[in-house]
């Protein structure tokens, strides 16, 4: 049977089809758990940032076992892991919906959603990178990434209105995104391709990998601050609804449909180098902002350099498929892709799970004056370092 569909005179695969159509649904997914998750455990349960950051560590810890998860579904082959790892995860995401306001059930389905959406991250690198032609990996990406974020914008203007003009609940909404997920998981069953790839190897950790295992590393670091530390700054410090957080996102989105494309070219044009070392110099700028702006200018403009540098960071997330494709244009191997980003994906969790208990602990004892500036001082630290490890590749 034909595994191709013409459109526009030209030949694309249906696979490729499938994904497109998969990325947008996830795309939704994004969008709901991360504008209405850090609100909906502040105002729903009341939670304070020292739970918030406990949460963290539990939730994080499948993707510290992504590596050893990936390797004992191998002889599935990347596809239907990722067809699994997306049930999973919007089973997890249904029962947080439908879970009440329990500590300990809030965790354990966060964790299970956890385990789908962090399995499944390695392979949302790695598949796309499967369609690329002549080594334009960066590019392929950038493609796929730029229609997530035009199904996150169209996801994050459905909840902004949903959250300004009705009474809808995060349960309801959580539901959805969990619905959506599973969709998800099925649609990458339909693949014609099926188990493609299947590795001979469980585990891959090769010397000429050593450099991404320290990026990743340090990235394990870096991304608690976007993922963390920067809402909980606008919602806390701040004392912003889960509205503000929906429309900042809402525009970095709008942005990303422009910018992952072109950041996808970057790194092909330039180079992981040069991308990864940009990324360093946007966050260290951004943690800037968020350490002083509070004490430094008034209260509306302090708010406003805050979203300006949180959608700044949000964007620089992108910088994940520079790390992806410096693995691709170093592997001998296809197959040892995925296994290669989850072991660096395992290595960043480590320190992502303990990153959250000691900035946390830093926050809630830094005292009335702003426990949170030693966070993002912690942060310009993180950022310096990954400017110096960018430059030895």
């Amino acid at each position: 049977m034909k595994n191709t569909l013409t459109i526009r005179n030209k030949e694309i695969s249906t696979d490729f089809v499938l994904f497109l159509i998969i990325s947008g649904l996830l795309g939704v997914v994004t969008a709901t758990v991360d504008t209405s998750l850090a609100n909906c455990l502040y105002e729903d349960l009341d939670f304070t940032v020292m739970e918030r950051s406990v949460v963290e560590a539990p939730r994080e810890l499948p993707g510290m076992l992504t590596v050893f998860l990936i390797g004992l579904l191998n002889s599935l082959g990347d596809i239907r892991i990722a067809a699994v790892a997306n049930i999973i995860g919007g089973v997890g995401l249904i029962l947080f919906g439908v879970s009440a306001d329990s500590f300990a059930l809030v965790l354990l389905f966060l964790v299970i959603y956890s385990t789908g959406q962090h399995l499944y991250l390695p392979l949302a690198s790695s598949i796309p990178m499967s369609f690329a032609t002549k080594e334009n990996f960066g590019k392929r990406i950038g493609q796929v990434q730029g229609l997530s974020s035009f199904s996150i914008v169209v996801g994050s203007a459905a909840l902004y209105l949903l959250y300004a003009f009705t009474n809808i609940s995060y349960g309801t909404v959580f539901f959805a995104a969990g619905f959506f997920m599973i969709v998800s998981g099925f649609l990458f069953l339909a693949f014609r391709r099926e188990g493609k790839v299947v590795s001979v190897h469980r585990l891959v950790i090769k010397k000429e990998f050593k450099l991404y295992y320290v990026l990743a590393t340090i990235n394990g670091a870096r991304k608690q601050i976007t993922l963390t530390f920067a809402p909980w700054l606008i919602i806390d410090v701040f004392h912003q609804p889960v509205t503000t957080i929906t429309l900042l996102y809402f525009i970095v989105c709008i942005l990303g449909i422009f910018f992952k494309p072109w950041f996808g070219w970057l790194i092909d044009k330039k180079g992981e180098r040069f991308a990864l070392q940009l990324e360093a110099v946007v966050m260290f700028t951004a943690c800037l902002g968020f350490a002083f702006a509070g004490t430094l200018l008034p209260f509306r403009a302090a708010l406003i350099v805050v979203g300006v540098c949180y959608v700044m960071d949000k964007l620089m997330e992108a910088a994940f498929m520079a790390r992806a494709t410096y693995v691709r244009r170093l592997a001998s191997d296809e197959a040892d892709v995925a296994r290669t980003i989850s072991m660096g994906q395992s290595m960043d969790h480590v320190v992502s799970m303990l990153i959250p208990l000691a900035a946390g602990w830093l926050w809630y004892n830094g005292g009335a004056a702003g426990g949170y500036v030693y966070v993002f001082i912690g942060g310009l630290a993180v950022s310096l370092l990954n400017f110096f490890v960018a430059s030895k590749i």
